[in-house]
């Protein structure tokens, strides 16, 4: 059995021969083979203890990580879901953990479509003809948004954390001259790359960088101890533990207010990711690093995290990254054009998360019926003590927004909690 992430290395390993991971009580790990249709998934789930009267399924909420994360990301609130009645499963993304293909994935496969073939395909194969909830952090968000857009008869309430969406891209009215005059069509963008290098201090973006060739080998080697510690500099950084994180609107998509954000989003020009990283670090204390987060990223769970992708290589999650300068596969969304999320929708976000501000506008968009349904969007909440990882750092009230949203849509009782208006 061949295990092929695009790029991957050439020696890599059968995802299913490989020990177990270490989970918390209450979790089970296993393979879904969804192909020719899909992929090999790797999912982890927990399972109410009592089953539905009948002998009927339970409910499911299905939850997507984000990036450089798996569906481990999601160990906290998995057994919490389950707790309260649901089917709570996770699955590593395509290009992401054990998640494989037994073929070579082409390049053009990482596309917007796939990410919701994947999604549909996987529920299906688990027996569900709908989904409670479907809750997206970080690049997940991207996934779960594109569910609820596409299927809102499939996906019936969307929860996002940390990426805010701005909607499916809007095409051009009346450009044609046959009919009346046409609409004068919006400028180009500004060339954001060439913007941020001709800053006083001179900067690139993160998500240009991950489109490059070399990022994949610079921040997957060396592994070992050097990998743990940037991705150890990696998460703190983003989190609310690190002191540097005061994230604020940002007034528009311009060189000079992106240059605002950290170093994790707006890097030196000449610093590779790892750099970057490591800029920051050197100024913290490594034992006040340990104590802050033993509480939700020990060295144990960490670990999980550098075996996976000292394996894999980062190649497969930055594919995903390589799509956004390639239009003819990003265009995909261009399909939903005029539409927004039609289900019930909410964002939830840590309150010391650049994320929920690095573009300009996004929360707007939901909160101003441009991107969800107006009377669909239930709120935006910002969490304290949380910073970019939110679904790990305060599972707690991550898991108090997705049940209320899935009880709303079940006609189960709702409590009531009001968001936050930025």
């Amino acid at each position: 059995m061949a295990y092929t992430h695009q790029d991957s290395p050439a020696d890599a390993i059968d995802p299913t021969t490989l020990p177990p991971l270490e989970l918390p009580v209450g979790i089970q790990s296993r393979f879904v083979d969804c192909e020719p249709r899909s992929l090999v998934f790797h999912i982890l789930e927990s399972l109410p203890r009592a089953l539905p009267p009948s002998g009927s399924k339970p409910k499911l909420i299905l939850c997507i990580h984000g990036f450089p994360e798996l569906a481990f990301s999601w160990r906290y609130i998995l057994p919490l879901l389950s707790a309260r009645g649901y089917h709570a499963v996770a699955f590593d993304q395509r290009g992401y953990g054990r998640t494989f293909s037994r073929r070579p994935l082409e390049g053009t496969s990482f596309r917007p479509l796939s990410l919701i073939k994947d999604t549909i395909t996987l529920v299906n194969a688990l027996g569900y003809t709908s989904v409670s909830c479907v809750v997206g952090h970080d690049f997940g968000a991207v996934t779960a948004s594109l569910c609820g857009l596409a299927r809102p008869d499939m996906f019936k309430s969307v929860v996002l954390m940390s990426h805010p969406t701005k909607g499916a891209p809007q095409l051009p009215l009346s450009t044609s001259p046959s009919y009346g005059s046409p609409e004068a069509l919006p400028s180009p963008p500004e060339d954001m790359e060439k913007a941020l290098s001709q800053l006083p201090r001179p900067r690139k973006h993160y998500k240009w960088y991950y489109c490059t060739a070399p990022s994949n080998k610079e921040m997957t080697y060396p592994t070992g101890d050097e990998l743990h510690t940037f991705l150890r500099g990696y998460f703190h950084l983003k989190s609310a533990d690190w002191d540097g994180n005061s994230p604020h609107k940002l007034q528009s998509w311009t060189a000079e207010e992106l240059a605002k954000m950290p170093r994790y989003y707006i890097m030196d020009l000449t610093d590779n990711m790892r750099e970057a990283v490591a800029r920051d670090m050197a100024n913290e204390d490594p034992e006040v690093v340990a104590s802050r987060s033993s509480r939700w990223l020990p060295d144990s769970a960490l670990a999980v995290y550098v075996e996976e992708w000292g394996r894999t290589s980062f190649q497969g999650g930055l594919n995903w990254y390589r799509i956004q300068t390639q239009p003819e596969i990003a265009s995909d969304v261009q399909v939903w054009s005029g539409a927004n999320i039609t289900v019930p929708t909410v964002f939830v976000s840590g309150r010391q998360d650049w994320g929920t501000f690095q573009e300009p506008g996004a929360v707007e968009a939901m909160e101003d019926g441009k991107s969800v349904k107006h009377g669909m969007y239930r709120g935006t909440v910002l969490v304290d003590g949380a910073g970019h990882w939110v679904n790990q750092e305060q599972p707690e009230r991550c898991v108090q927004e997705i049940l209320k949203l899935a009880a709303e849509v079940e006609g189960e009782a709702v409590d009531d909690g009001p968001g936050v208006k930025l």
